[in-house]
């Protein structure tokens, strides 16, 4: 996930290298990680990045503002407003913003790679060659059940008809033998 971050980090117009950017990927990677960022204080979010780079709180508070300011004035417009809130300017809103966004595009991503991965658009010339072998082997298999149903079906009939003593057919003036006839 810090990868796609970074990304989106860079499109947005964030400088990588400044120490907000650093301090955002970390954020949002806390965020990933443990449920009580996200829904939590951003206050305890500051204490934990803040010990692991030795050094205060408030000045990872105010990096990550530092950072957010540079995206909403001078990065891409569009990309901005795609990941970010832009009424709501505080850290916390952002961050949450940021993370939710990144969250709902990665699922939309995982999804169509999957759905690529069900349905591949496969179809080589031998792949459609044993395709249609396939469907004319099953067409053939097909009718000569039909036929073979006919056939049964046609005896079926001409056993119900009951001989005469001459040997002929008792047939009513339609040609259907009288017992077929309602």
């Amino acid at each position: 996930m810090k990868d796609y971050v970074i990304d989106v980090l860079m499109n947005i117009g964030v400088p990588a290298g400044i120490k907000g950017f650093t301090y955002i990927c970390d954020a949002i990677e806390l965020f990933n990680t443990d449920p009580y960022y996200p829904d939590g204080k951003i206050s305890a979010l500051y204490i934990d990045i803040a010990k692991k780079y030795h050094t205060t709180p408030s000045r990872v508070e105010r990096s990550i503002r530092h950072a957010f300011d540079i995206a909403l004035t001078k990065g891409d417009p569009d990309m901005v407003s795609r990941y970010l809130d832009l009424t709501n300017r505080q850290n916390s809103t952002l961050l949450r913003t940021l993370y939710l966004r990144i969250g709902q595009e990665r699922r939309r991503h995982q999804a169509e790679r999957h759905h690529q991965q069900c349905n591949p658009q496969t179809c080589t010339s031998q792949t459609c060659e044993f395709k249609a072998q396939i469907y004319m082997e099953a067409m053939k298999t097909l009718s000569e059940e039909i036929e073979s149903l006919f056939n049964r079906t046609l005896a079926s009939v001409r056993d119900d008809i009951h001989p005469t003593d001459d040997g002929q057919s008792e047939r009513s003036c339609s040609g259907f033998p009288k017992s077929l006839k309602s």
